[in-house]
């Protein structure tokens, strides 16, 4: 039985993720659009649920980074102000600014599900930075390379 509650689990949490995800794109609070999100969130969640029991992927939650990405949003308007700073001096000096590549050591978490789920969740959650996002992770070599606008080391969390 614990597959079957732990899949409709992962499903209720698919529809819940996915309805709110219309509501917030759709703007507009009406019966309409609830019914809407309901639709697309139950149709979404039974192919992503199909697909995933398909594949065979068991992924984790990664608490302990998602706890410590409480700042992720507090840098992603830090991160605005280095771009706008930075188009403005581009604008100014009429040179473009290109940017840096950069690879740092990363704690990959080899080819398990933990490891999977740790490296999704640093890809997603160091990707709403403006000015530095992850490119790739490399887990054999525990580095991750990143391009950073201005280097900036805070801009990168949690990668």
């Amino acid at each position: 039985m614990g597959g079957v509650s732990t899949r409709l689990v992962a499903w209720v949490l698919w529809w819940v993720g996915l309805f709110w995800l219309w509501m917030l794109l759709a703007g507009d609070w009406n019966r309409i659009e609830w019914i809407a999100a309901a639709c697309a969130a139950t149709i979404g969640a039974t192919v992503a649920e199909l697909a995933r029991t398909a594949v065979g992927i068991r992924y984790r939650v990664p608490l302990k980074q998602v706890a410590a990405s409480w700042t992720v949003p507090l840098m992603i308007l830090v991160d605005f102000g280095i771009v706008m700073w930075v188009l403005l001096r581009s604008l100014a000096r009429r040179e473009i600014h290109r940017g840096t590549f950069l690879t740092r050591g990363f704690e990959a978490g080899g080819d398990t599900p933990d490891g999977v789920s740790l490296r999704a969740w640093t890809v997603l959650s160091a990707g709403y930075s403006p000015n530095a996002y992850v490119i790739d992770i490399d887990p054999e070599r525990d580095v991750v390379l990143l391009h950073d606008l201005v280097p900036y080391r805070r801009s990168e969390e949690p990668a």
